[in-house]
């Protein structure tokens, strides 16, 4: 029998095995699929590995290393640049790396995928998971969702609560010489050397990006589920062609669910034998999906409430006050990145207000 049972091996799964290690039995279910995601590393990510006494090793970092962000209107065809320390990261030897830092003592099972999970003896759960495509089960005393915004364990067992809005991330990879055959920036825009966020209501109401990655481009964008999500993406490279811009001949497509918490409500922490971490509990900034320090900050708390009893629901509840401030402070700002007159009076000042929500 396990004490805690974690479903997904993200950077949050990751880090509260790591942290439960040598303190309880833990079982991780680690599905193994790479992250739709553009790989930037924000300052407050930093911030937390930093906390953690933990460097970056060369191989997680890719060329180049952006420091500022250009934000373009495609609507009204303005282009600022905002200060902003990011640090360019392959996220999927990122995800690995992580996992190579949990201890032997966590048992890990690489490619097993959670099903369902019922009460057993004494309040305890028996989960049940897929493994080599035999159905198997474990008892365990907590289970722990931190399977990411289209969550397994917040569908079976949170149902009821208010959901994020949900979008569809979409990102197509290219080599950056069939997107820009000359070196020289065009528009004010560098997408060899700029992480760029594109805005444009018409394609969506949050916003869409480039990331270089060594001598490739990623080029992404978050559409609202349930439209039509392929033609909407489709526009976009039509727009960006019509700039000057070729993104015809991608190399590989990706996609996944993506969550925005627009308000308080939608953030799920769980409780009781159920606790949820990272954008499976709704934790993601409403203003640039940024996940990663959540994901590593929830999970770090998470941990710290766990004692003989068990994990602590209000210790944990505590704990995320101020990052839950945080995440709606960026909300109720949402007006001036994402309304298109505002964006544009801001941009047409170049006043900085863009870069506290970036």
């Amino acid at each position: 029998m396990y004490d805690v049972a974690i479903v997904g091996a993200g950077p949050a799964g990751a880090t509260l095995a790591r942290y439960l290690s040598g303190r309880c039995r833990v079982l991780l279910l680690h599905r193994q699929r790479k992250k739709c995601c553009g790989g930037i590393l924000a300052p407050e990510s930093q911030k937390m590995l930093a906390k953690f006494d933990l460097a970056l090793p060369r191989e997680v970092l890719v060329d180049p290393q952006p420091f500022a962000v250009a934000v373009w209107d495609l609507q009204s065809q303005l282009v600022r640049h905002y200060a902003r320390q990011y640090v360019n990261i392959d996220r999927n030897a990122f995800d690995h790396w992580l996992i190579s830092l949990i201890p032997s003592d966590v048992d890990i099972r690489a490619g097993a995928v959670y099903r369902r999970s019922q009460c057993s003896d004494n309040n305890n759960l028996e989960i049940f998971f897929t493994e080599k495509e035999e159905i198997r089960s474990e008892r365990v005393r907590f289970l722990v969702g931190a399977d990411g915004s289209f969550s397994t364990v917040r569908r079976e067992f949170f149902a009821g609560h208010p959901n994020p809005k949900r979008y569809i991330a979409l990102q197509e990879w290219f080599e950056l010489q069939a997107v820009l055959p000359e070196n020289s920036p065009k528009n004010g825009i560098d997408f060899r050397n700029d992480y760029v966020g594109i805005f444009d209501s018409g394609i969506t109401d949050f916003y869409a990006w480039t990331v270089p990655k060594n001598e490739q481009i990623i080029l992404g964008g978050a559409i609202p589920y349930g439209g039509k999500t392929r033609e909407t993406f489709e526009r976009l490279k039509t727009k960006l062609k019509n700039a000057g811009f070729c993104f015809d001949f991608p190399f590989y497509r990706e996609a996944g669910f993506l969550f925005r918490p627009l308000n308080p409500f939608s953030v799920c922490l769980g409780s009781d034998r159920i606790f949820l971490v990272g954008e499976a509990a709704g934790l993601i900034s409403p203003s640039s999906a940024e996940g990663i320090s959540p994901a590593l900050t929830s999970a770090y708390y998470l941990a710290q409430t766990f004692d003989s009893q068990g994990f602590n629901p209000a210790v944990y509840r505590k704990s995320l006050c101020s990052l839950r401030w945080q995440l709606w402070l960026k909300t109720i700002k949402i007006p001036v990145m994402f309304y298109p007159w505002f964006r544009k009076q801001i941009m047409r000042t170049g006043f900085t207000a863009l870069d506290c929500l970036l």
